[in-house]
């Protein structure tokens, strides 16, 4: 059987260097399989967690995770999580979507420690994110789609400065049953950050 020339073959996938940043309270990396498992695995199973974004709970074994966490290449994939600095241990975690052709990244976010949240820590680590992939990853525009009920998601893309650029009525199903869903389109330019970054930094000084 002849292979059509536009389709690669035995082409390993390719992998970029992982993320390894801090902020003032936290330090973000790429998870690796390696990585202590055991809060991660309870927050699938939490329905408090799950709910915002709409994902069913599931009983995932050890292993199912390590799976998943292995898809991370820090090309297309990001899983990267957020480490309390004080007490060491993980609060979360990003998992970054990138359209590499467009420059696009879309930003998807889970903090699973209930003790943290209404804390600042969405916008205290994305905006290290946002100065990274920006800066130092070839990202041009980035993206998030919080469902229309996720409240505070969308008070914190506000905050931070991201447009509202549409709504998707009706999107999805509930995971929790109910009307379907809709979902907001949020989105930064490059240039909008970099805009913001210097008002910000012109306000401090």
């Amino acid at each position: 059987m002849n292979t059509p020339m536009n389709v690669p073959m035995n082409i390993p996938p390719t992998t970029g260097p992982p993320v390894r940043l801090q902020t003032k309270r936290f330090l973000l990396r790429s998870m690796t399989p390696n990585d202590s498992l055991e809060r991660w695995i309870s927050w699938l199973k939490d329905p408090e967690v799950m709910g915002p974004v709409n994902t069913p709970v599931r009983a995932w074994a050890a292993d199912q995770l390590r799976s998943y966490i292995a898809s991370g290449d820090n090309n297309k994939r990001y899983l990267i999580g957020i480490f309390d600095l004080a007490a060491q241990g993980q609060i979360g975690f990003f998992r970054l979507e990138i359209e590499r052709f467009h420059r696009r990244a879309l930003f998807n976010i889970v903090i699973g420690e209930k003790s943290w949240w209404g804390k600042g820590v969405v916008n205290e680590t994305r905006e290290a994110l946002l100065d990274e992939f920006f800066n130092n990853r070839g990202i041009e525009k980035v993206v998030g789609m919080p469902y229309a009920r996720n409240f505070p998601a969308i008070f914190n893309y506000k905050a931070q400065g991201w447009h509202h650029e549409g709504t998707l009525r009706g999107q999805c199903f509930s995971t929790s049953g109910g009307p379907r869903l809709d979902q907001f389109l949020f989105g930064l330019t490059k240039d909008d950050w970099r805009g913001r970054t210097s008002k910000d930094r012109e306000h401090n000084s």
